[in-house]
């Protein structure tokens, strides 16, 4: 059995963990971001902003799952009513 470079190693790591990174990557900067205006914000007094701020991304993202849910389970119930409920029979001859 012939041995893999080292380099095709890396390459094919590269290859599968950039999909798997690159959403936590994004958590990252998104998490930075919202650091870095909780510092501005605690740095200028204001206490409120940003927690109001938050209720309302919760909100949003709570709206939006609910209606992912939902389209979800009504498609879930057409594929159930689809379903046949009697089995067909074969005769044998």
């Amino acid at each position: 059995m012939k041995a893999v470079p080292m380099t095709k190693l890396r390459t094919l790591a590269q290859l599968f963990l950039v999909p798997l990174l690159l959403p936590l990557q994004l958590a990252m900067a998104l998490l930075r971001v919202h650091v870095g205006r909780a510092k501005a914000a605690h740095a200028e007094g204001d206490r409120g902003a940003l927690s109001i701020e938050m209720a309302l991304i919760v909100i949003v993202v709570v709206a939006i799952a609910g209606a992912v849910v939902t389209v979800v389970m009504s498609l879930g119930q057409k594929a159930k009513d689809d379903i046949p409920t009697t089995l067909p029979t074969v005769k044998v001859t």
